[in-house]
């Protein structure tokens, strides 16, 4: 690849490294425009579109440069999914002008990579995991204040950060409702349950239920308890919580909170001109879309009426998952 991009890394704020490819020892590097990342909800492979300047190289031939990069200057909003939590962050960055980076690639592979590391499974030991992952935030920050959204099944990723953070979610009857409700949503469950599962496991110490035999109901209410027990292990005080529904019945006093909380300043009249503008009126995964509080509440009350009977079926569970393990009882008395 061009060794403009490699040296670029250390300073140049339109320059990240994408992803990495563990067992080649190698990572990708892009370039995008501040344009370019705040228009992405997603950091993901769908930004890989056609005229993207970027190349794969050596870890060796990268990690010099990587490590000119000042410190990070990163702050995180973990989330449990579908949750507002793209709203957010869109929010604090038209409101405070900090750099904001959603759901980046790499950090997927850090997190699947953390998961692998609990487990003896990793390739990385934990000192190089711990060092790439230090190196990949000081290039993605370039020193600047950087707010990092994670994608919602990367909880783990709060242990091996550091600093006030968001945590996004809903109330869990809420939660297990959008997740049966919403298109492709059962499907997102699926896929991410291992990961999750594997998590509450080793928080709770025991074998917490096998994915076989959950129904959907049980396993959208499983998620939620990983996620909320996972934020609910650290410190109490370095996380944030927005509820998004309290969230939209009073944005202006939620998003001037949150941005308190990360440091940032939370100008009034900034945070009024954000919230007048589109982004209160559109889905902020697509912008094409309107999407406002009121259809929120008037989708919730359909999921609610369609799935009543799964949605028993998961608070059930989640009930019973909170007598019998204390990380789980600690998430849902913090979160719900």
């Amino acid at each position: 690849m061009a060794s403009p991009l490699i040296d670029g890394l250390a300073a140049s704020p339109d320059i990240f490294i994408h992803n990495f490819d563990i067992a080649g020892d190698r990572a990708l590097i892009i370039r995008l425009s501040a344009a370019e990342r705040r228009k992405a909800s997603f950091l993901d492979d769908r930004v890989l579109g056609p005229g993207v300047e970027g190349g794969w190289a050596a870890w060796s031939d990268i990690e010099p440069a990587a490590a000119r990069a000042p410190k990070a200057k990163a702050t995180f909003i973990f989330h449990i999914g579908h949750c507002g939590s793209t709203l957010v962050s869109k929010l604090i960055e038209e409101a405070s002008g900090a750099r904001t980076l959603r759901e980046p690639q790499a950090l997927r592979t850090f997190a699947t990579t953390e998961a692998d590391l609990s487990d003896g499974l990793a390739l990385w030991s934990e000192a190089e995991f711990e060092k790439r992952l230090a190196l990949w935030l000081n290039v993605a920050s370039k020193g600047e204040q950087t707010i990092v959204k994670a994608t919602s099944w990367c909880g783990a990723l709060c242990r091996r950060s550091s600093g006030a953070a968001l945590f996004c979610c809903s109330k869990p009857d809420a939660y297990i409702a959008t997740m049966l409700g919403a298109a492709n949503n059962p499907i997102d469950l699926k896929l991410n349950a291992p990961i999750r599962l594997r998590r509450l496991r080793r928080l709770c110490g025991t074998d917490v239920a096998r994915l076989a035999d959950l129904s959907m109901g049980e396993l959208a209410a499983m998620s939620w308890a990983a996620e909320a027990a996972t934020m609910a292990a650290p410190d109490p005080a370095r996380f944030h919580a927005i509820e998004f529904d309290s969230f939209l019945a009073k944005p202006a006093e939620g998003l001037a909170a949150a941005m308190a909380h990360l440091g940032l300043p939370a100008d009034a009249a900034r945070i009024k001109a954000a919230l007048a503008g589109p982004l209160m009126r559109t889905y902020s995964k697509d912008a094409t879309f309107d999407y406002s509080p009121e259809d929120r509440q008037g989708f919730l009350a359909e999921y609610r009426a369609a799935h009543q009977g799964e949605i028993a079926r998961g608070m059930k569970w989640l009930d019973a998952a909170a007598k019998a393990h204390a990380s789980v009882a600690a998430g849902l008395a913090r979160f719900s």
